[in-house]
């Protein structure tokens, strides 16, 4: 077969699939269907996957709205479903690559981020009826939660939800002092510890219990955990709940 052979068939296959489907393919999705892969077109017949859409006859962006929050949210809720809690990237990322008729891994992962995905998979849990898979994304969710923004804060009812560090280990915990704290803290420990972080909110037991539910795997006693720099990173993102 000709290379103009070869991406006639490249087109034909994409005009095949999105008149069975109604949408364009995605390039994982066009893949995983027809086993052609993106060396083989990329560089010879197109610079990236939107030229070789719209020269089969669909919008640029065919391949960034190919997939509705609906099309997305039903395989995460199918994993949520196997796994018996709401998934991690990972799991998106092992799972989608595991069911050749579902959009890619980056395609949900693209369209939110996690704490969103929770919140839109709870939502979409409840329209249909799965009233565990939503339990599972909600309690993914930070209570009330105002990321990073400057809101005024009546000064009672104030605590802090805290993260130390001590050798490898990690507490999270909450406290209205976090100097006083640390001190009590510093005295029944052989070894320094680190403030890593802490959340200011005006619900301390509410946001501490939100942490060890997330963490509750990876727990080795009381408050203390053993955590991957991604869970350090997802605390970190937080400086208010309110």
């Amino acid at each position: 077969m000709n290379l103009d052979a070869i991406k006639q068939d490249v087109l034909s296959k994409i005009k095949n699939i999105a008149e069975r489907d109604g949408k364009a393919p995605g390039s994982e999705r066009f893949q995983a269907e027809t086993g052609i892969k993106p060396h083989e077109w990329r560089g010879r017949f197109w610079r990236q996957w939107s030229d070789a859409l719209t020269e089969a006859g669909f919008a640029p962006n065919s391949l960034q709205t190919a997939f509705s929050d609906d099309d997305l949210l039903q395989p995460v809720l199918s994993i949520a479903k196997a796994l018996g809690r709401f998934p991690s990237t990972g799991d998106i990322q092992f799972e989608m690559r595991n069911r050749t008729e579902a959009p890619g891994p980056k395609t949900i992962l693209a369209r939110w981020r996690m704490a969103e995905l929770a919140s839109a998979l709870a939502d979409y849990a409840e329209r249909h009826g799965e009233q565990k898979v939503a339990g599972f994304a909600r309690s993914y969710v930070p209570p009330r939660q105002s990321r990073n923004e400057d809101v005024d804060m009546p000064k009672s009812a104030v605590g802090h939800v805290y993260m130390q560090r001590h050798g490898s280990d990690y507490k999270i915990g909450y406290t209205k002092s976090l100097n006083k704290r640390g001190r009590q803290i510093q005295i029944e420990l052989p070894r320094e510890i680190e403030l890593v972080h802490s959340i200011l909110t005006d619900d301390p037991v509410g946001v501490e219990a939100y942490w060890h539910r997330r963490f509750a795997a990876k727990r080795i006693r009381g408050e203390w955990f053993k955590l991957t720099r991604a869970d350090i990173a997802a605390f970190k993102r937080w400086s208010k709940i309110w």
